[in-house]
């Protein structure tokens, strides 16, 4: 498996895995997708066979994000920079159902926490779904990673997240 920097050519694969996750990560268009890698600051995708098996988008909580995020009314990254300073968020992560249980996840995570880490961002920030459907294998991953709950937001009633954070050291 190899860990490579999303590629424009990826984006469809990464829709693809995106779409396959939902609802335990957000439904997003093409365009929403390639809209998000464009303005992230660290993204990555797992290559199998030439494949793409998994992929994660993340944010740092600088000013031109800050912007970005504030226009494009991301919910959860402002909920989470009006309680957190200095931190990356992770958007979205997800895995080819067929590659699930390979710890693909995992290794894209240690490399989120990497760039955090040589960056010295204090905080890795994410959400949990808890509505629609409450993500449980999502609570188990974050906590092997030492995340714990900062708060939980509820903006109405089919939608609520349970906002996490690690404190790096």
């Amino acid at each position: 498996m190899k860990i490579i920097k999303i590629k424009s050519e990826n984006l469809v694969e990464c829709h693809r895995i995106n779409q396959e996750n939902t609802p335990e990560v957000g439904t997003v268009t093409l365009e929403e997708l390639q809209n998000s890698w464009e303005n992230s600051d660290f993204n990555l995708c797992a290559v199998v066979d030439d494949k793409v098996v998994g992929f994660v988008i993340s944010f740092q909580d600088t000013k031109t994000t800050n912007s970005y995020m504030s226009d494009f009314e991301h919910k959860n990254f402002n909920e989470i920079s009006q309680r957190v300073s200095d931190f990356l968020y992770i958007d979205r992560i997800a895995v080819d159902k067929n590659y699930r249980k390979r710890s693909i996840g995992s290794k894209l995570y240690e490399e989120v926490v990497k760039f955090a880490e040589m960056n010295s961002i204090s905080h890795l920030t994410a959400e949990i779904n808890l509505l629609p459907a409450k993500n449980i294998p999502s609570f188990l991953f974050h906590e092997k990673f030492n995340f714990t709950e900062l708060d939980t937001v509820k903006y109405s009633e089919e939608y609520k997240v349970s906002l996490q954070i690690r404190i790096n050291n």
